[in-house]
């Protein structure tokens, strides 16, 4: 699996869920199994909003069969 197959499988996911991000993702940790793909949300990026905790949507790409685990962050 090449880092645009792996954004663009989490992509798929999120917005199969309605979950608002931006683009460009990253990779942002690679493990054996498994690849952190790490989106911005919309509002982190506007000026109008203060602070947005946390700044970003974080999934799971399973590396050999492309399965998404949603990360949870608090």
């Amino acid at each position: 699996m090449t880092e645009e197959e792996c954004l663009g499988i989490a992509e798929a996911y999120l917005s199969s869920h309605t979950i608002g991000h931006t683009r460009p993702g990253r990779i942002q940790r690679k493990e054996n199994a498994r690849w952190e793909a790490v989106f911005l949300i919309p509002e982190a990026i506007d000026p109008a909003v203060a602070v947005i905790d946390p700044p970003d949507v974080r999934v799971w790409v399973a590396v050999q069969n492309g399965e998404v685990e949603w990360i949870h962050q608090m």
